[in-house]
């Protein structure tokens, strides 16, 4: 049994993409922009109130 299935789905999923984006050798920054561009479009999939939601937890966790 793979340790990520005791882990949140969210967890788990966070760390299978982290796992990819090491294995594709990108640079930090290349990440960082690509992240924005799925933040971006997971957000405009999303509900206009739940959107704004997103947004300030998002900048709120940014800030730690």
């Amino acid at each position: 049994m793979d340790d990520l299935d005791q882990l949140p789905e969210d967890i788990a999923l966070a760390i299978e993409i982290i796992r990819q984006l090491e294995n594709l050798n990108y640079q930090p920054e290349t990440v960082l922009q690509a992240m924005m561009h799925v933040c971006k479009d997971s957000l405009g999939k999303l509900p206009e109130r739940e959107r704004e939601n997103w947004k300030a937890r998002l900048a709120a966790e940014l800030e730690r």
